[in-house]
């Protein structure tokens, strides 16, 4: 049976998978789409959650910074910000005193083409600036309740009305994306980064996917949110198309929770048996580097983020990815590499008082390496890349297919994840 695997943007990857093997393709199933999009923002931002509207809350305030998602998340950004700046417009300010942050967190900085593609039409009206949470000047403000130093971009702190804006998906700590982690992450210090992605935190069983009930990483994000005195939140939830299927603004907390509530049963993927074989594809954005296929690929079908996990140890991962940007993040690359086998990497890591961004993502791979084989298919890096960090690799998905049916046998059971990182998996034998 043909199966295509998602492969880049709308790009696919043909494997040929027995039928008598698979147990499924699978993938979120999406709700209705917003066809007036425009429509459905302006809705939010005129009646938001547990605030005033957006154009009274701005009126008398002398300046606004809006602090959005970088390019490795679903465009919002180009629907949503000629509606917020048109109704800041109407409420007083003036395009000069309205700036565009973009808050990577601890990615790369912004490309300008990204820029571009993210403000669309408001590219030449207002400022923008990227955020560095390793050079942009901070603003100190002591700490959450769980003991994170809350060291954030001062220019945004100061500003007279604070706006955050993105999307909503699984995210293997905070539960979700959105709502508070623009503080504790988009717009934060490195220091402020690692403190909330620690061993003590990666290895806690609620800060996991699709979950923010007694989440350490969600409620200290929500806290650092309202030290920062975030104004306003507009998030949605989208899909790698940029189709729109909610979108929800107002308090922070309130705004966010309503929108979870929403998407929680649509991002959940139930699989009725264990998997032999997980073929993955983290989907685009989220396949163009190492770093990102590892977290959303890698770690979002299994290790301590997953819940309930549809694979056992001993099971081997398939990750179909390009990954054509390359390594990405070389502090994740070099502590894996470093380390004679992933149990010493867990150890060492997992010791360490001194932690940057990019060694959790290392720690929390390092976890899956010690359970199961990661292959890496058809990949533009080379397969010598991999091979230092103890993964596999293979040159194309069919290869590493026939590789594992020979292993495993001819009653293996293979199960196909496309876009894998907007899912929720769970191992449910409740399933028909």
């Amino acid at each position: 049976m043909e199966v295509k695997i998602p492969y880049g943007k709308n790009e696919y990857v043909p494997v040929d998978i027995p039928e008598k093997n698979l147990i499924g393709v699978f993938d979120v199933e999406e709700k209705e789409k917003i066809e007036d999009t425009a429509g459905a923002v302006k809705k939010v931002l005129e009646n938001p959650v547990k605030a005033d509207s957006l154009k009274k809350l701005a009126e008398g305030r002398k300046n606004a910074v809006i602090a959005i998602t970088d390019h490795s998340r679903p465009n919002i950004e180009k629907i949503a910000l000629p509606i917020i700046v048109e109704m800041l417009n109407e409420a007083g300010l003036e395009n000069d005193n309205i700036t565009v942050m973009i808050g990577p967190g601890s990615h790369r900085p912004a490309y300008e083409e990204e820029v571009k593609d993210k403000l669309g039409s408001v590219y030449e009206k207002v400022n923008y600036v990227c955020h560095s949470a390793f050079d942009s000047e901070m603003v100190d403000l002591g700490e959450t309740s769980f003991g994170h130093p809350v060291k954030i971009n001062k220019q945004f702190y100061e500003a007279d009305l604070k706006i955050a804006l993105g999307t909503v998906l699984p995210h293997p700590f905070a539960g979700f994306s959105g709502g508070g982690k623009m503080v504790s992450v988009g717009v934060a210090s490195d220091e402020t980064i690692s403190s909330t992605h620690r061993p003590v935190i990666v290895d806690n069983p609620q800060a996991s996917f699709g979950i923010v009930e007694d989440n350490p990483f969600y409620l200290s994000s929500l806290e650092m949110a309202e030290m920062a005195e975030v104004d306003f939140l507009i998030n949605g939830v989208m899909n790698e198309e940029e189709e729109l299927f909610y979108v929800q603004a107002g308090k922070v907390e309130e705004a966010h929770r309503d929108i979870v509530a929403y998407v929680r049963d649509m991002f959940e993927v139930k699989v009725p048996e264990k998997a032999d074989v997980l073929v993955v594809a983290s989907g685009y954005p989220k396949d163009s580097n190492l770093y990102h296929v590892s977290a959303m690929g890698v770690c979002a079908v299994a290790g301590s983020a997953v819940k309930y996990p549809c694979v056992d140890k001993g099971a081997r991962l398939i990750m179909v990815s390009p990954m054509e940007d390359g390594i990405y993040n070389h502090v994740f690359y070099d502590t894996l590499a470093k380390y004679e086998s992933p149990e010493e990497v867990v150890n060492v890591v997992g010791a360490f008082e001194e932690f940057e961004p990019g060694h959790h993502r290392a720690y929390g791979v390092a976890q899956v390496l010690s359970d199961h084989e990661v292959v890496m298919a058809q990949s533009y890096l080379e397969k010598d890349v991999f091979e230092k960090i103890h993964m596999s690799y293979a040159d194309t998905a069919q290869k590493a297919v026939d590789q594992a049916l020979a292993d495993f046998g001819e009653d293996a059971r293979i199960a196909v994840m496309q876009y894998s990182h907007r899912m929720i998996v769970k191992y449910d034998p409740e399933v028909k």
